[in-house]
Formats: structure tokens, sequence, C-alpha cells
């Protein structure tokens, strides 16, 4: 699990160099959202996600830096670490906490393939409405 998250990191970490660690979490976790969304639900998601960030947030405030990860709600003891590799270890655990989580109800190979394909973005685009083959 955790080689496909890291897998997934460097991915997206790829796409643009100048953006900082916090900009690249946000990227890939939107990503995968946008993509577990569609089998889970929002709620599903939602719970999948918070979940995750407890099982996490203890050994890695980090995590608290990344945006619309954690809600208003949550207390973050401790101090909360700001550096790049810290973030980037937070990232890549949270990956494979929802791995984890997941994993529990469908199977980690399920959870693991779901998950990774999910975070990675499509070749084909945004999928429109319009068949193209109709279209005029």
């Amino acid at each position: 699990m955790e080689a496909v998250a890291r897998q997934m990191w460097e991915r997206a970490t790829t796409t643009d160099a100048a953006d900082d660690v916090r900009t690249q979490g946000e990227r890939l976790f939107a990503s995968t959202e946008a993509g577990l969304r569609r089998w889970l639900g929002a709620e599903g998601y939602a719970s999948l996600l918070s979940r995750a960030v407890a099982d996490v947030l203890p050994e890695h405030p980090a995590l608290v830096t990344i945006p619309n990860l954690i809600s208003d709600e949550t207390e973050v003891s401790g101090s909360t670490e700001v550096d790049a590799t810290a973030q980037q270890r937070a990232v890549i655990a949270l990956l494979v906490a929802m791995m984890r989580q997941l994993g529990g109800i469908i199977g980690d190979n399920m959870a693991i393939r779901l998950i990774e394909q999910s975070g990675t973005p499509s070749l084909r685009g945004t999928a429109g409405d319009e068949n193209p083959d109709t279209a005029s």
C-alpha cells in the first residue's frame, strides 16, 4: 500500500515542480476525492476520509496544512510540523490509511486499485454529456 501511495505522490508532484507540497497534496486529494465520490458517494467518501484522518493525524500533525482535509472542529495536539518532508509523509500516510479503511470493506487489492485509479488524472479529459459521434 505504501508503495502505491508513494507512486501516486510522485505522479502528483511531477505535474508542476513550482508548486509547493501543500498545493500538490491538495491537488492529489482533489482528484482522489472526485474519483472516489463516483464509487462511494459524497457521504461514503467523507466517512472514509474522516476515519483515515483520525488514524493518521496523531502521528502526522502536518496533515492540518493540507487544505480541505481537516474539519474545523478537529483538535490537533502537539506541534504542527510544516516542513515539506513532514507534509509529504502525512499525505502518503493518509493515502495508506484510506486504502486500509476501504480495504476492510472491499478487500485490500480492490481498495488499492480504486484509490490509485481515482488519484490518477484521466488521459481522456473531461467527460461530457454529448456523444462525439452525434455532435454537430
